[in-house]
């Protein structure tokens, strides 16, 4: 089942499209220092050819993709990417946000690291069915998750320690960031930028 698509349009057009919803992630939202407006703002990724390389490490599945290039996000690589993403639990898919994978991308260039290096995958798009199931056991878990708006995603890059990439992340002030020790990943979302309080699972 998949859920209604984003627009393939230009990233600074999208993201205007994009509306902003309620903060999601444990504890109380923190807000960074207001950044300028979303308008004025170029993608978190401007390179004129975009590449991810992810990985589901439960399942081996991985997924290389360039998803943007002559000026435009690539429908059928954004497919690939939703695939990877979908609701493991249901094996339902949803669009996901290509601003998410600019952001995700976006992290990697600033470490000065390739565009070829993996990112792994811990959740992705999730129904609201499996959030709800979430939210009953993990109090890290939002009620009002972006996970099941394809805004968000649980990551670890293997390169990277996961603290780091949650200060990168921060600092480019394009949604939320978080990382949570006891599961070492980082949630990055196309939210209100952010950050909060999370507890631990170990």
């Amino acid at each position: 089942m998949t859920k209604p698509p984003f627009r393939f349009a230009r990233a600074a057009s999208l993201s205007l499209m994009l509306a902003v919803v309620a903060a999601c992630g444990g504890g109380a939202p923190k807000p960074f220092p207001v950044p300028p407006a979303e308008a004025d703002l170029p993608p978190a990724n401007t390179a004129a050819i975009r590449r991810v390389v992810l990985v589901h490490p439960p399942s081996k599945e991985k997924v290389d993709v360039i998803y943007w290039h002559d000026g435009a996000y690539d429908a059928h690589a954004m497919a690939e990417v939703a695939h990877i993403m979908r609701d493991r639990h249901t094996g339902e898919t949803h669009d996901i946000d290509p601003a998410l994978m600019d952001f995700i991308s976006g992290v990697i260039l600033r470490s000065s690291l390739p565009p070829t290096t993996q990112v792994d995958i811990l959740s992705g798009y999730r129904s609201p069915e499996t959030n709800a199931a979430l939210v009953k056991v993990n109090r890290n878990a939002a009620r009002e998750s972006f996970h099941m708006q394809g805004r968000a995603a649980d990551i670890r890059i293997p390169a990277l320690k996961g603290d780091a990439i949650t200060e990168i992340a921060k600092t480019m002030q394009r949604g939320g960031a978080a990382f949570y020790d006891g599961s070492g990943h980082t949630h990055v979302d196309t939210g209100p930028v952010r950050t909060w309080a999370t507890y631990s699972t170990r």
